[in-house]
């Protein structure tokens, strides 16, 4: 009980002392998703029209994979963009974008594709997307926190107001701790989306605009 309340406290201080950072991925985020929609129409289009015609009015599946399959594949994403954020936390920026793109185009697919497509995609994807648009962003967060740690140990060892390794970490440990602390979160919040996107997001949008 004692460890949950001090990994909610850590978590609290992270997202205050990182809020700028959190607000300003998130609209990041939201921006190339709703720019990929809109723009991709087009070629969505022209690709669409240029399939044969049992794909082309094919019902694109929202949800074939499992939860387990879904947490795993989210989570193993998030950890490789975390890691290789070490250089320059380019990684972790070109993930968020890339997932806001894949999820912009997909939903102009279902848009073309499925009568009210749009509005059930938007309606689908939230329940789930809550949570896992969330981590996604927190990850992307992580990365970058994990950079700057990188960044700020190497500086302060350098430095000659520093006497050594273990002094520069001492200095610069609670970047890392708050980079660590929402990979966790973040794990956690995949672990709530994965199941309602495998179980739950398809029938809710089917109840909410019909199949």
């Amino acid at each position: 009980m004692k460890i949950l309340i001090e990994f909610k406290n850590l978590l609290m201080e992270t997202l205050k002392d990182n809020k700028r950072l959190i607000i300003g991925l998130y609209l990041t985020f939201i921006i190339f998703f709703v720019a990929a929609w809109i723009l991709s129409g087009a070629r969505v289009e022209s690709a669409i029209s240029n399939m044969p015609i049992s794909n082309a009015t094919s019902t694109p599946n929202m949800s074939a994979d499992s939860a387990v399959e879904l947490f795993i594949n989210n989570e193993w994403g998030g950890i490789v963009t975390y890691v290789f954020s070490i250089f320059f936390a380019i990684l972790a920026i070109i993930m968020l974008v890339y997932n806001a793109v894949n999820l912009g185009v997909l939903g102009q697919l279902f848009n073309q594709v499925i009568p009210n497509g749009g509005i059930k995609y938007i309606v689908y994807l939230i329940p789930h997307g809550i949570f896992e648009i969330t981590a996604t962003v927190l990850q992307s967060v992580a990365g970058v926190l994990l950079f700057i740690f990188i960044w700020r140990f190497i500086k302060a060892w350098r430095s000659n107001n520093t006497s050594g390794a273990s002094e520069a970490f001492e200095k610069t440990k609670k970047i890392l701790v708050q980079s660590i602390i929402l990979m966790i979160f973040s794990t956690i919040l995949l672990l709530v989306a994965a199941p309602i996107e495998a179980y739950f997001s398809v029938p809710f949008s089917e109840f909410i605009i019909g199949p």
